[in-house]
């Protein structure tokens, strides 16, 4: 289940395609950039994306994919400091990138990961896809409301 919203006004963007100066225009949310990946392909928005049912991401944002043009979450994880990150790096690349690669129409689509290391302190950041309808459980629950049947293929 997910839901967005705006986080704290003290995040400062790194860019922004409008400047109203209006405040309580929630549209610029939607427009402030915060962050960029490494690679260029996904911006990092201003709205926190509320994932209860995932355990360990510490931070999840609402995030654009510049080259597919479609909403994704720019997932954080963070590590208390380096050398834990470091003495787990090799089990956790290999996990993540068997998760890059793991395509089925129902588990959520993993794009791609990166470290981030800050001073002492390490960051994951994984890119997932944006589940707007929330848990494949409420979907599943709105579909058979419709008498709808998924086929299993």
């Amino acid at each position: 289940m997910a839901s967005v919203q705006p986080v704290n006004e003290t995040t400062k963007p790194v860019a922004s395609s409008t400047d109203s100066g209006d405040e309580s225009d929630v549209s610029d949310a939607y427009d402030d950039v915060i962050e960029i990946s490494p690679c260029k392909r996904w911006e990092k928005r201003r709205i926190e994306v509320t994932q209860r049912d995932v355990p360990g991401i510490d931070k999840a944002f609402l995030a654009m994919d510049t080259e597919e043009g479609v909403e994704v979450v720019w997932n954080e994880v963070q590590f208390s400091q380096r050398k834990s990150y470091k003495a787990q790096e090799a089990t956790i690349k290999t996990i993540f990138q068997n998760l890059t690669k793991l395509k089925h129409p129902n588990i959520v689509k993993f794009h791609r990961f990166w470290n981030d290391m800050q001073g002492d302190k390490a960051r994951l950041v994984f890119i997932s896809e944006y589940m707007t309808s929330g848990s494949l459980k409420k979907f599943l629950k709105k579909t058979r409301t419709n008498n709808k049947t998924i086929s299993a293929k």
